[in-house]
Parts: structure tokens; sequence; C-alpha cells
């Protein structure tokens, strides 16, 4: 099982090579913000790790589908 959530945590994080984007920008910016606060590239894994499982559990317990989290325009 860990070696399924951290493929899923890397692929959340991991940026497009054509066009620059990244596949998901809600856990990129929050992979960035823990490495901000002195986390490790490792440990910032581990915490999108934790946020996934946090994720399909409440997904599992409410019977609700994923609904992304809007984000925050940011001012040039």
């Amino acid at each position: 099982m860990h070696g399924i959530f951290y493929n899923l945590a890397v692929q959340q994080v991991q940026v497009s090579k054509g066009s620059k984007l990244p596949r998901n920008p809600a856990f990129l910016a929050y992979y960035e913000r823990k490495q901000e606060e002195g986390k490790t590239k490792g440990q910032a894994i581990v915490c999108i790790m934790r946020r996934l499982v946090n994720i399909i559990y409440g997904m599992m317990k409410n019977k609700a589908p994923y609904i992304a989290p809007p984000l925050a325009e940011q001012v040039a």
C-alpha cells in the first residue's frame, strides 16, 4: 500500500513536459508550501500521501465524489 500512495503522491506534483502545467495545481501548491516550511522533498511527499489517504477515506466513508478545492487567484 505504501508504494501505491507514494506513486499517487509523486504523480500529483508532476508538471507536464510540453505545457509546463501541473497535473494537480492544488497538490503542487501544498507540496511547495511544505517545502517552504522547511520539510525535505521526501517529507513533503509523505504529507501528500497522508492527505490522499484522508481524502480517500472521507470519500469512502461519506460515499461522495472528490471535489477539487478552488485555487485562490495569485496576484502578479
